[in-house]
Formats: structure tokens, C-alpha cells, sequence
């Protein structure tokens, strides 16, 4: 199982970023290195447990979204982060595991965090938590970022279709679903997450052969993976039946958890998961 090393065990929000980081060495950034050791995909079950999660969901339903258009469907964000920062909630902020693994020194992250409600900073900490324990972080502090992703099945949007590949911008991320499949006496399908190596020559463009599809089983279940070289997608989702007009909504919604280790560390992880890593 992997561990940090010395050198690990420091702040990594300033020298992590993406895989073309000038600072690293011309090894590293080659794509047969990055391809070969750089991605990484690990089931993550019951990461959110189901009292928090109740709680959670009730409290995100009432907050501010940002919408946008993906592909024609339509989304909405829940950007956890106080509104001073929202200028820059792109740059992570640190939160610490003890050397027992424990998540620990979350100040700053809190300080950070909106809104302040026990129930959300709940459900991020136990994820970050279950991040941190399958990937044997300890004596270790890491930058991360939170959201939720809110897609609504409603009379106007039956189904979310044809979302792109695409990469997260950051070394390592976990998704979580947070919302049943089975909501007012309705529901949704689909949804799965797929994995596919970025072509070389057409960025954005799964490499054929190499799409891998995984799927969530039940609320609080998540993914952990990386963005050396890995794209990913969200697969079709439909309606089990139609909402009629004055039915509550179908929603599903996903917790984001994103993590700046360094290029580095990512690869030294990859090599070390062993059987738990997916690919």
C-alpha cells in the first residue's frame, strides 16, 4: 500500500497542478511514463454514510446554484466555498491527515467552507476521509476543493445525454453519489462513470480499447481517480417515467471531491495500489 514519503509531507497546493508542471522532469511528462503508471481508478464504497447523507441532501436542495449547459442538458452547481472566496475557489485549500490517517487541521478548509452547516462539512470531511484512507495518507497535507453537481429530470429534461470526455484539471479526484436512484414514487437509470485513456494525437478522444465503465450501486458509494492521462465521462440517464406537471422532481446529485497531490506522488501511488487499482 502506498505511503508518503519525506519529501511528501508538506503543503502541496503550490508546486502540484497539471501534468504539463515545467518543473517536472522531461521523464515524468512523457506520455509512455504518464500512461503507464499515471491513472488510477479505485472503488470507494460507502464513502458518505447513509445518516449524514439524509441529512446533507435536505440542506443542499436549499441552496444557491450556478447553472450551466453541457452537451444541451442542463446542470446545476453547488459551489461550497464562503462567497469571499469564490473569486478564487479554483485554488484548493489544505486540510491534514495524522500519522494515523486521521483527517485532522481542517481550519482552513472550513474557514473557507459555506455553508457552515454540520451537516454538508459532515458529508465532505467523511469523504475526504474515506480518500484518505484508501489511499494511506498519513503525516500528510493535501489541497482539495468541494461542489455538488445537481442533474434535474424534470417535464423539460426527461433525460441527460451525450456528456463530453473530459479531464477535471486537478491530480486526483472522488466522486460520490448522494441521491437514491428511487425518488417519489419514480427514479432515474443510468449515470454510470467511464474511464478511457486521452488519445495522443486528438486530446479529448478516448483511445479505442481503453474505455472502462463503472457503476455506482448505491448512494454514498464513490470513485477515486486520476487526471494524468484519464478521460472520463458520465453516462446517459433517463427517466423511469414521465414527471407529470405538479410531481415532485427526480434529482440526482454528486458530491466532487478534488486533491492536488504532486504529478510525483500520483505516479508513486498508481504503481503502489496493487489490486486495487481498477485498471
Amino acid at each position: 500500500m502506498y505511503s508518503t514519503t519525506a519529501s511528501s509531507i508538506h503543503s502541496t497546493a503550490a508546486s502540484s497542478g497539471s501534468i504539463e508542471d515545467p518543473s517536472l522532469s522531461d521523464e515524468i511528462l512523457s506520455f509512455e511514463k504518464a500512461s503507464k503508471f499515471g491513472r488510477i481508478i479505485v472503488k470507494a464504497p460507502d464513502a458518505v454514510s447513509q445518516l449524514t447523507l439524509a441529512k446533507a441532501i435536505q440542506e443542499i436542495k436549499n441552496l444557491p446554484t450556478s447553472d450551466f449547459v453541457n452537451s444541451g442538458n442542463r446542470i446545476r452547481q453547488v459551489e461550497l466555498v464562503a462567497s469571499e472566496y469564490t473569486k478564487v475557489s479554483q485554488y484548493p485549500t489544505q486540510v491534514t491527515f495524522d500519522a494515523a490517517g486521521k483527517l485532522s487541521d481542517t481550519e482552513a478548509f472550513e474557514k473557507k467552507f459555506a455553508p457552515h452547516t454540520d451537516s454538508i462539512k459532515a458529508m465532505c470531511k467523511e469523504a475526504l476521509q474515506t480518500m484518505g484512507q484508501k489511499l494511506n495518507w498519513k503525516d500528510f497535507s493535501i489541497g482539495v476543493r468541494c461542489n455538488v453537481l445537481r442533474y434535474q429530470f424534470t417535464p423539460e429534461q426527461t433525460q441527460v445525454c451525450n456528456m463530453e470526455w473530459h479531464k477535471d484539471g486537478c491530480n486526483l479526484s472522488m466522486t460520490t453519489l448522494l441521491s437514491p436512484y428511487y425518488q417519489h414514487g419514480n427514479g432515474f437509470t443510468g449515470g454510470e462513470l467511464s474511464f478511457a485513456q486521452n488519445s495522443l494525437f486528438s486530446p479529448g478522444v478516448p483511445v479505442a480499447g481503453t474505455i472502462k465503465t463503472l457503476e455506482y450501486k448505491k448512494p454514498g458509494d464513490g470513485f477515486i481517480f486520476d487526471g494524468l492521462k484519464s478521460l472520463h465521462k458520465v453516462e446517459n440517464m433517463h427517466l423511469l417515467r414521465e414527471i407529470k406537471d405538479g410531481e415532485e422532481i427526480v434529482e440526482r446529485l454528486l458530491l466532487l471531491c478534488f486533491a492536488w497531490p504532486s504529478i510525483g506522488d500520483v505516479i508513486a501511488l498508481s504503481k503502489a495500489l496493487g489490486e486495487e487499482n481498477l485498471v
